[in-house]
């Protein structure tokens, strides 16, 4: 089955949009529909916090077969586990972990759904908490972020910049 083309997430420095065709659409095709091509995966789990460490091994071990040095595959990786740490906190039932890999760009996309029986979270942490730090990270490693409601939950997006990626033929 073919997944129709989505909008993944914004690619700040270039002023464009990120595609991705989805698995069933030939590279010829993309290219002559103008789409960029993008190497994604997506996770979706249930919000907790034991699921965290799951998405980041998840993630990590697809950053390294995308080719990834090790310093920005463990930049990229602790950006997510401070977002999917938050969406588990924080957040929904469910979440959804997809990364897109394009060019020297890497896109986290954190989205938490459904209705949860603990509350969702409001405000922001105590400076002597040790929780709370987690954006700030992201802030300094990612070139862009956008948090925001989607629909009834909440959706976290990083952008980072890479060094290099040599993805896989194949794959």
């Amino acid at each position: 089955m073919a997944l129709a083309p989505t909008t993944i997430c914004p690619t700040a420095s270039r002023g464009r949009r990120l595609l991705h065709a989805g698995y069933g659409t030939s590279p010829a095709k993309r290219l002559a529909t103008g789409e960029v091509t993008a190497h994604r995966v997506v996770i979706t789990l249930p919000a907790e916090e034991r699921r965290v460490h799951t998405v980041r091994r998840f993630s990590a071990a697809h950053l390294s077969r995308w080719g990834l040095s090790e310093p920005d595959r463990d930049s990229v990786v602790l950006v997510i586990g401070e977002l999917a740490g938050n969406a588990a906190r924080h957040g929904g039932k469910d979440m959804t972990v997809s990364l897109a890999l394009t060019g020297q760009e890497i896109c986290v996309d954190v989205v938490d759904t459904g209705a949860s029986d603990r509350p969702r979270a409001q405000g922001g942490a105590v400076a002597e908490d040790e929780h709370g730090r987690g954006l700030g990270i992201v802030d300094h490693l990612a070139i862009w972020t956008k948090f925001g409601p989607d629909g009834d939950g909440w959706r976290s997006r990083a952008g980072l910049r890479i060094t290099s990626a040599v993805v896989a033929t194949g794959y």
